[in-house]
Order: C-alpha cells, then sequence, then structure tokens
C-alpha cells in the first residue's frame, strides 16, 4: 500500500476527501493538507512533512495535488520529489485518488503511478444525450 497525500488550494483537499470517505469510509494512508489563505510557504511545508512522516512507512508516498505549478504542487515537489520512492502527481480528480488510496502495490511504482494517472483519465468524459 502507499501513503496517499492530497495538497490542494483552499478546501479542496479536505472536500474531496470527505467525497472519498462516502465511497470508502476512513483511509488510514491518506493524509489532507489544504494551502489556506494567509498561510506561508512555511507552514504549508510543515504540514507537508508532518503529512510526508505519517505516510513513510508505506511502500512509497504519493503526493496528488491540483494544479500543476501551483504552490502544492511546487511545494510537494520541491521538498519531497527528490525522495526514491516518492512521486508527485498533479491534476487531481475523485477517479486518481480512489485509484491511489486503493491500489495494491506491484513492485514497480512508475507503473502504478502510471495505472492512477490513466484511471484519473478515463474518469473525465462528456455526457450527450441522443
Amino acid at each position: 500500500m502507499y501513503g496517499v497525500i492530497i495538497a490542494a488550494h483552499g478546501g479542496y483537499s479536505t472536500g474531496i476527501y470527505s467525497g472519498l470517505k462516502l465511497v470508502c469510509g476512513e483511509i488510514e494512508n491518506l493524509k489532507v493538507v489544504d494551502y489556506l489563505e494567509n498561510q506561508t510557504y512555511e507552514q504549508l511545508d510543515a504540514n507537508l512533512k508532518k503529512a510526508y512522516e505519517e505516510c513513510n512507512a508505506y511502500e512509497g508516498v504519493i503526493f496528488i495535488a491540483d494544479l500543476l505549478g501551483g504552490i502544492p504542487f511546487s511545494r510537494c515537489a520541491l521538498n519531497f520529489g527528490h525522495i526514491e520512492n516518492v512521486r508527485v502527481l498533479a491534476g487531481l480528480n475523485f477517479s486518481m485518488l480512489y485509484s491511489a488510496a486503493v491500489i495494491e502495490p506491484s513492485g514497480d511504482m512508475d507503473e502504478d503511478i502510471e495505472n492512477i494517472l490513466n484511471m484519473g483519465r478515463a474518469g473525465i468524459t462528456v455526457y450527450k444525450a441522443n
């Protein structure tokens, strides 16, 4: 199992996690870090570090941020992107998060990450009535 850390602007992390709890119940391997208005980088970094410390006993840690290049993504990449068993993803959606939270590691973290990204992409579509 991977440790999963959601990092996003405002209350998006908390909100999407509340939806996931409706589907899965409490998820022990998942931590939430919201980047709130008026929060400093140092405060965000401290919250990310605490979440990482709570997750680093798992086979690897997956950070999932809402926006590529946004502050949560950038702080995750800067502080943790150099660690061998850590991956930092962007484009958070429900399908991606669900997949990351429940995936059983295959032994190849990069392959697992690709599967998580594919699940996120597969969840994006449009409904058109005939």
